[in-house]
């Protein structure tokens, strides 16, 4: 009983060792699909980062030649701003060449001019040739058009001004202000400049003849013979002074009404001190301003009230000489105006078509020849009159300025006056 119970209980032990093998197989297998699984996924997770990897060099490398393009697109500008930064334009071309004649005429100071007026001058292919080399060529300094240039020299007094002359090509040329103030002309209404006794005057009410200073905007009056203007402080607000003409005391008068002697008078100390430093705060004229003036002669002739001649005969017959500043004459105020009536002092007409009128009261140089003590202003009507010397009006001076004196740009008009070189 005992076998037959051991006998039939080893089947079992059978059955349950092939129950085991095949759990044991169905573990290897999804072992090896987990593993296979694994590795699958593993391959494509290597496949995906050598994807990514190649993606970014990719990246990298577009990077690097969008970098690449952008530099050499720096340098050729580079390049080509260096060649602009050669190509100068007229202004600096005309400051080489007056630079460059300068130390030319500090080696060559023989050569410079000995007499007051006189001038020298100097052309760029001196100034730029091999004994020289004080500038470069203008073919080199403006590539691509053809210029020409000189320097003037002339001497003022004790300095010497140094003027450039540049031309380059039709489309440009340097020119004085002179030139283009004589191209205005007269326009519809009469207004504009006239030729009178050797000189163009401008004259009528709205006139293109305004000039900017550093300073201060002045008026031509009018263009000498030798091209030299006459210029006078644009308004009467402009200089915010009243001033006696003379205050010492008179023996005619027998009080202190002043004396009409130009000369000796307070108004010529009072012009002195206002070239020189200014007056009581008042600057009209700065150091590079009066680089552009040269002294002119004053005219001192006394008038009468119904003298009628207005060619300045009458106040060019005593002149003081060498002068840098003044006041305007009788005939130069009579002048400006365009209406027929105006011929003397006195004459209201002369406030008509006139753009030397303003709304203040101002001297003029001119005295009376009927007594020791008046002298001519412009009243605050416009016309001319006259008053003893120590009752107190505005200045208004006048400057020469020199003819060789070059224009930037400008027409003359109020909003777009004539700037200087």
């Amino acid at each position: 009983m005992n076998e037959e119970k051991d006998k039939a209980v080893e089947p079992k032990k059978e059955e349950t060792t092939n129950t085991t093998n095949v759990n044991q197989a169905q573990v290897e297998n999804k072992g090896k699909a987990i593993l296979s699984s694994s590795f699958r996924n593993a391959f494509k997770s290597s496949s995906s980062s050598s994807s990514s990897h190649s993606l970014r060099k990719k990246l990298f490398l577009l990077a690097g030649v969008i970098v690449g393009v952008v530099v050499i697109l720096l340098i050729v500008m580079a390049i080509l701003s260096s060649l602009r930064g050669k190509n100068l334009s007229y202004d600096e071309l005309e400051t080489q060449l007056k630079n460059a004649a300068i130390k030319f005429y500090q080696v060559q100071d023989s050569l410079l001019p000995q007499q007051d007026g006189e001038t020298s001058e100097v052309d760029a292919d001196t100034l730029a040739s091999d004994e020289y080399k004080f500038m470069k060529p203008l073919s080199e300094l403006h590539p691509g058009e053809e210029c020409t240039g000189r320097v003037v020299v002339e001497k003022v007094g004790e300095e010497y001004v140094y003027t450039p002359y540049l031309t380059c090509g039709e489309n440009y040329s340097s020119r004085e202000l002179y030139q283009a103030v004589l191209e205005t002309g007269i326009d519809s209404k009469g207004n504009g400049l006239y030729e009178m006794n050797g000189e163009h005057v401008f004259r009528g009410e709205y006139v293109n003849n305004y000039v900017q200073l550093d300073q201060a905007v002045y008026r031509i009056v009018k263009v000498m013979n030798d091209n030299k203007m006459l210029l006078i402080l644009g308004g009467t607000d402009t200089s915010t002074f009243s001033v006696d003409w003379d205050n010492r005391y008179n023996s005619e008068r027998r009080y202190d009404s002043g004396i009409n002697n130009y000369r000796l008078s307070r108004m010529a100390d009072y012009l002195k001190t206002l070239y020189q430093t200014g007056y009581e705060d008042n600057i009209i004229l700065s150091d590079n301003d009066k680089e552009k003036l040269v002294p002119f002669n004053l005219c001192l002739g006394k008038r009468g009230e119904a003298d009628t001649d207005n060619t300045n005969t009458i106040e060019c017959s005593d002149v003081l000489a060498d002068q840098m500043i003044g006041l305007l004459t009788v005939s130069d105020y009579i002048n400006a105006s365009l209406d027929s009536n105006c011929q003397k002092s006195g004459d209201q007409a002369c406030k008509n078509y006139n753009y030397l009128v303003t709304d203040k009261a101002w001297w003029l140089i001119t005295a009376s020849s009927l007594n020791t003590s008046e002298v001519f202003f412009v009243n605050q009507s416009g016309y001319v009159d006259s008053s003893i010397a120590s009752n107190y009006r505005r200045m208004r001076p006048v400057v020469m300025l020199n003819s060789s004196v070059m224009v930037r740009s400008g027409t003359g008009t109020i909003s777009d006056p004539y700037i200087l070189k």
